[in-house]
């Protein structure tokens, strides 16, 4: 009787080993994910960040924040000599107005065609309103955010011409 009371007992402390144990290694993998800001506000704050550039005309600054696939589709010369070339010169504007949609998380994202297809994104639409030469141009861009490593990096939205032909159909 003795001995069953005290294999009862050292089961008991067993179990209560464990079971702190459990919390303890349940808190040390929660805790750090409470001091992080939210995916989407990181997305968000990613695009913000690109566009505030593109304001400034600061396009290298705005470049070095683009997921390797849009870097390898503009060289970051060209991109800043064409986005210099085309707003500044041909619109005759110095900055421009700025409205960003709320981020929209997407599974299964294919952002360019014929590229990988991306598990998680954050959707935004971005509106840039130019006072041009040619009067007012308001300019839609759909922008993606996914994490690249730890980076958050952005992709601009290149559809098929499929795809493209039916939402501007639909609109």
């Amino acid at each position: 009787m003795l001995r069953r009371r005290q294999r009862n007992e050292m089961f008991k402390k067993v179990g209560f080993i464990i079971v702190v144990l459990l919390l303890l290694w349940l808190i040390v993998r929660t805790v750090p994910h409470l001091f992080r800001a939210s995916a989407p506000d990181e997305a968000a704050e990613v695009v913000a960040e690109f566009y505030r550039y593109e304001q400034t005309g600061d396009f290298g600054s705005s470049w070095e924040l683009f997921h390797p696939l849009m870097k390898e589709r503009f060289p970051k010369s060209t991109y800043v000599q064409s986005k210099a070339h085309i707003f500044m010169q041909h619109f005759g504007v110095e900055t421009f107005g700025l409205e960003i949609e709320k981020p929209e998380r997407e599974f299964d994202v294919n952002i360019i065609d014929g590229m990988q297809v991306f598990s998680e994104a954050y959707k935004m639409n971005v509106t840039m309103k130019y006072k041009s030469t040619f009067g007012v141009i308001d300019m839609v861009q759909t922008c993606y955010v996914v994490q690249d490593g730890k980076e958050w990096v952005l992709l601009w939205y290149y559809p098929s011409s499929g795809e493209h032909q039916q939402q501007e159909s639909s609109e």
